[in-house]
């Protein structure tokens, strides 16, 4: 989690975002002392649902800018690449 967030950084701070490179060991830590070890994220909860998934605004964006910008982003690449094919819903049964 930290390695992907890490990635968001990265390419936050390519579009001049002010963005700390702290943040992703920040997140981690806030999540892990203020969530339940049973949280889901939404976009889990809408892949286990079946239902549209928000994989190109997210994962997606990074990983343009990330091209544009000439910044590593392999974890999202992988992350992206996973979910694209459920971007709206389960794909149909071959």
């Amino acid at each position: 989690m930290v390695r992907l967030l890490q990635e968001v950084v990265a390419v936050a701070q390519g579009a001049g975002a002010n963005v700390s490179s702290e943040f992703p060991d920040q997140l981690v830590e806030f999540a892990s002392s203020r969530l339940p070890p049973t949280h889901r994220s939404s976009m889990f909860a809408d892949l286990l649902e079946g239902k549209r998934l928000e994989a190109e605004s997210l994962n997606g964006t990074v990983v343009r800018l990330g091209r544009e910008q000439g910044v590593n982003i392999p974890l999202n690449f992988a992350v992206y690449a996973a979910l694209k094919p459920y971007a709206d819903g389960p794909p149909a049964a071959p």
